[in-house]
């Protein structure tokens, strides 16, 4: 598994770093945890797997529902993007 590093220039301020961090721990985080999970339960995940590969739009797809979930809800569009990138 990667890994990646978040960058926050240290000339922000510590309110803006604080809220990037709140953003990054307690919404993307999970939101991308809870991805890989509804990918992992996907009753074609196995076959999935033997192929090396899942479809294009199956992560796009499992991630609608989440935006309107509570514990995701008001997250930057970007993040959502983010989120489906490291996915895909």
């Amino acid at each position: 598994m990667s890994q990646i590093t978040i960058q926050c220039p240290l000339v922000a301020t510590e309110s803006t770093r604080q809220q990037l961090w709140k953003l990054m721990a307690e919404k993307n985080t999970p939101l991308i945890n809870e991805l890989l999970l509804k990918v992992a339960q996907h009753p074609e995940f196995e076959t999935w797997r033997q192929k090396g590969k899942h479809p294009t739009g199956i992560v796009k797809e499992l991630c609608q529902p989440l935006k309107t979930d509570p514990r995701f809800i008001s997250q930057p569009a970007r993040f959502y993007a983010s989120a489906l990138a490291k996915l895909l």
